[in-house]
């Protein structure tokens, strides 16, 4: 009987669950890591300068090697902020002038027993006693910055903080090398231990590359990534013909690319979105994969309702037209807002992040970073310029060297001048990408060069035939051409035939003239 009474109410218990499941499935749950979260603390934005890119771009750098960053400018740091769930802290001093002040900070840096990184000049005592070694300010300098087989001249410099005398233990990145007759060296980025610091943060060039191999080792996040060509700027009202022109160009010579484009939810049944989705068919079969551009937003926007409606449209009519998105792409910014990071960024796995505008458009910020499976780290192309022996330049993040869209012809065979005498090695997505989109009402996937939609693979192939079409805007502008062509020659006959007859006529009225003259 009592097994009888144990098996009935198994029996009930398992039927609970079961209908607990089918009433309400489990939902994945991503589990909450502790090994990425960290405090970055600035001392100001130093706009006069112009410098806050500086703190823009450090934040896409941490994003890029997955760190999930929580940004406070000093003066609004209270007690606590920096404690243990962090896995480390960077302090960037942005403005020599201003330098850190805030005790509260300073004190809960010290007793914090995780990574620690400076940047900038102002070093504390107990920070130089950290690294080991011993700090020198240098004035008035111009740098050549080595690292591995590369070299750049920095810009000049008004006052930089080196250490040296570093012990056996401590690591270093770069060298700065005087341009005096007694040429000296200093190393550029210092590592001991849990410690670390960098004299400058510059967001390009060797220096910035550097600064990315130095933070990776700090935190470890060491990787070697080969960089991908991004065109970026790009609308429905660029030239479609140097979209194609460049696509064209980089398919023949093996290039891999990217293009980040913004799209529009109205007036997508007219001819001239036909032209541009037909374009961006022909980049996804020349080897080129797309990033959907961040839309235009409105403050009033509080809920992100609108955001997220505008991209899901951005998605429908887009694979309507057979073209899939694989990534988004938007301004550092975006991460650092709330309502524009849920309502757009983590509807994709991969990010492409795009340096800030000169002004933002903040809905409600919170600088609170989230990161994605994999976040593209931008930096122009052109930044490289002054590097030499870029061949052997090795990317420590996933990294899209951007071009920005050109405007005219002449631009266009600039680009690929540019191009022809670049010694990288590009990222190939076909070989190697796996992506995701997912809004409420659309999934696309991305898979090795093939794309999915809802679950169903799709062919996005186009003939060339079906392109001129395309380009063609339907209007009977060629017949046209055709009639007033003819015209003008059935024209040219005549006025040939009538004054060959006008001169006949001349002809034979001067004889008549002149023999009414003659003698009988």
């Amino acid at each position: 009987m009592k097994n009888n009474k144990f098996a009935g109410s198994f029996l009930v218990v398992i039927s609970l669950l079961l209908l607990l499941f089918i009433v309400d499935p489990p939902q994945p749950v991503q589990a909450a890591r502790t090994d990425n979260k960290v405090l970055l603390v600035y001392d100001s934005q130093n706009n006069l300068q112009k410098k806050a890119k500086n703190i823009d771009a450090l934040q896409r750098v941490l994003t890029s090697m997955n760190l999930q960053i929580r940004t406070v400018e000093q003066a609004d740091y209270k007690k606590g902020d920096l404690n243990s769930s962090y896995v480390g802290v960077i302090t960037m001093i942005n403005w020599r002038q201003v330098g850190l002040k805030n005790r509260t900070f300073i004190t809960d840096r010290s007793k914090f027993s995780g990574i620690k990184l400076h940047i900038g000049n102002n070093l504390l005592k107990s920070e130089i006693e950290a690294l080991g070694g011993s700090a020198q300010d240098l004035y008035r300098q111009q740098f050549i910055l080595k690292n591995h087989a590369n070299t750049q001249t920095l810009p000049f410099s008004e006052t930089i903080t080196v250490v040296q005398n570093l012990p056996k233990s401590a690591k270093t990145f770069g060298t700065l090398s005087t341009q005096q007759e007694d040429q000296k060296s200093y190393p550029f980025g210092v590592i001991n231990g849990t410690n670390g610091y960098l004299p400058s943060f510059r967001s390009s060039g060797l220096s910035l590359m550097t600064e990315i191999e130095l933070i990776g080792q700090l935190f470890s996040r060491v990787g070697k990534y080969q960089p991908l060509l991004t065109f970026t700027n790009v609308t429905p009202y660029s030239n479609l013909e140097y979209i194609d022109d460049l696509s064209l160009y980089c398919y023949k010579n093996e290039i891999p690319f990217a293009i980040s484009t913004t799209s529009v939810s109205q007036n997508t049944d007219l001819k001239a979105f036909d032209r541009f989705t037909a374009v961006m068919r022909s980049v996804e079969n020349r080897g080129g994969i797309i990033f959907l551009n961040a839309p235009e937003v409105s403050n009033a926007d509080n809920s992100g309702q609108t955001l997220s409606n505008k991209f899901s449209d951005y998605l429908v009519t887009l694979a309507q037209h057979k073209v899939f998105p694989v990534g988004v792409s938007a301004p550092g910014y975006w991460n650092q807002d709330k309502i524009l990071r849920n309502n757009f960024l983590d509807y994709g796995d991969h990010w492409l992040m795009l340096p800030d505008p000169e002004e933002t458009a903040f809905v409600h910020q919170d600088n609170k970073a989230n990161v994605a499976t994999e976040s593209f780290f931008t930096m122009p192309l052109s930044s490289l310029k002054e590097v030499k022996k870029t061949s052997t330049m090795a990317f420590a993040i996933p990294t899209a060297l951007t071009i920005s869209m050109p405007d005219s012809k002449t631009h266009v065979q600039m680009v690929k001048r540019e191009l022809s005498r670049s010694q990288l090695t590009w990222y190939d997505p076909a070989n190697n990408l796996t992506t995701r989109i997912a809004t409420p009402s659309t999934l696309l996937e991305y898979k090795y060069g093939n794309y999915f939609a809802n679950g169903q693979q799709e062919d996005t192939q186009i003939s060339s035939s079906l392109l001129n079409k395309e380009f063609d805007d339907g209007s009977p502008k060629a017949a046209m051409s055709k009639y007033f062509r003819v015209q003008g020659n059935v024209f040219m006959v005549f006025f040939v035939i009538v004054t060959v007859v006008l001169l006949v006529f001349i002809y034979l009225g001067q004889r008549v003239y002149w023999n009414n003259f003659r003698r009988k």
